[in-house]
């Protein structure tokens, strides 16, 4: 046991002392700054206002005023010049024009038939999308209720015949709230997401390490000392925990970047965080859906969410770990290793496909299989406790989980100490197959 946690030691030391790891560690608050700063930058420059002047030649809006956008980017004039004076000015001086768009309401225009004599816009430049969606919105709306004026229906009755319907949603956990189930989702994607991308980076990180101690012939001093399961449990565990320190460094550096933020800019990621303005201009978002989304982070029980993550995400890695090890144990060619590392990363692939589904419908059946399997519950397990699974469920996955990489372990044991001293010849399935049974 000392043995190992030599090798352990070292592995972790060697790594949190490197350059790349201080790196790419504060390139995480620093992007999390930049990405905050790059929202609020791209929020100002977007506020950019644009004047619309409205001729309407067929006096079908006389005494209707086009509504201004929400966020004030775009809002409508009614000038007095006719539309040859305002197109001739445009086309002279062109974004410098008093307007920066006309919207012509034709004469002959009909609101029974509003297709037969359209409505153009003139601009100086190409409309962006936000402004074509918010005119196009607009204008249906207004014709829409000119519509009913014409054909004498009470506007109100058709408001009420339109209204949505909030459905109130109580479960028999007694959790359930507006908002619960969508933000419980939005962690879910988010864990699923970082545990997967852990695996292969961190995996990667293990096999790659195995490679190069085996091509330096390293190893061979190595395996003199300790005995090849050793040098790879303890390589496996110490890789391992870099990786953990680097996602709890993570957590905190973006928690005070996250504080300076509110400091210096009132920029927070919390109940206060408020979305930007110019999302609701094609009335597409609701703000007070998005508002009690964020609001309602509290329902969460963040402590064994992170408990659970934290035991998935070293369960998983130990799991998939062993088999980069193997992988990296059983070859020195780079051709060799991503045909031998199609098959494990293949489970890893395939459960970050069903994680959509499991999301969907955290309580069907393929959600519970999926969670008790070892090679797909790292992800699934962790992704699903924002909706508080069984504790049952919980325990039978943590229990698999540990099996799996008792499992895993052994397989790669086997590997592990034939490879980790074969050098030059090429190793195919067959011949790993054949170093699993092989008596010792």
């Amino acid at each position: 046991m000392r043995k190992v946690l030599i090798i352990i030691q070292r592995e972790y030391l060697t790594r949190v002392k490197r350059v790349s790891f201080i790196v790419t560690t504060l390139l995480a608050p620093i992007g999390f700054i930049v990405f905050m700063l790059a929202t609020v930058l791209v929020t100002t420059l977007s506020a950019d206002e644009k004047r619309i002047a409205v001729i309407d030649e067929s006096g079908v809006f006389k005494e209707t005023r086009f509504p201004d956008a929400d966020n004030k980017s775009l809002y409508f004039s009614y000038p007095e010049s006719n539309f040859d004076t305002l197109f001739s000015r445009l086309n002279a001086e062109g974004a410098e024009a008093q307007y920066d768009a006309i919207l012509l309401i034709p004469q002959g225009f009909d609101v029974l038939n509003p297709n037969r004599v359209g409505i153009q816009l003139f601009t100086a430049d190409r409309p962006g999308l936000s402004m074509k969606q918010f005119l196009s919105k607009t204008i249906n709306d207004l014709i829409r209720k000119k519509k009913l004026e014409v054909s004498a229906i009470d506007a109100e009755v058709i408001n009420n015949l339109n209204e949505d319907v909030r459905i109130n949603y109580t479960s028999g956990l007694g959790n359930e709230k507006a908002g619960f189930t969508e933000v419980a989702a939005i962690l879910g994607y988010l864990i699923g997401f970082i545990i997967y991308i852990a695996l292969f980076v961190y995996g990667t990180m293990t096999m790659k390490g195995v490679m190069e101690e085996k091509t330096n012939r390293i190893v061979e001093v190595l395996v003199s000392s300790v005995k090849p399961f050793q040098l790879m449990l303890g390589k496996i565990i110490g890789i391992g925990a870099v990786g953990l320190t680097q996602f709890v460094l993570w957590v905190v550096l973006i928690f005070l970047s996250n504080l300076l933020l509110g400091v210096v800019l009132g920029i927070t990621i919390g109940n206060n965080m408020q979305p930007p303005s110019g999302m609701g201009m094609q009335g597409e978002v609701d703000l007070d859906d998005v508002q009690m989304i964020v609001n309602h982070l509290s329902e969460i029980q963040f402590l064994p969410l992170i408990l659970c993550f934290l035991f998935f995400f070293i369960g998983g890695f130990l799991l998939y770990g062993a088999l980069f090890a193997a992988v990296g144990a059983a070859t020195s060619d780079d051709g060799d290793m991503q045909s031998l590392t199609f098959p494990i990363s293949l489970p890893i692939i395939i459960s970050a496909l069903i994680l959509t589904n499991v999301i969907g419908n955290p309580g069907g059946k393929l959600a519970l299989w999926a969670s008790l399997i070892p090679f797909s519950s790292p992800l699934i397990m962790p992704a699903l406790m924002p909706f508080d699974p069984p504790i049952w469920q919980l325990i039978l996955s943590g229990v698999f989980l540990i099996c799996g990489f008792l499992f895993t372990t052994w397989i790669a044991a086997r590997i592990y100490r034939t490879g980790i001293l074969m050098y030059g010849k090429k190793v195919t399935l067959k011949e790993l197959g054949k170093w699993l049974f092989k008596s010792t």
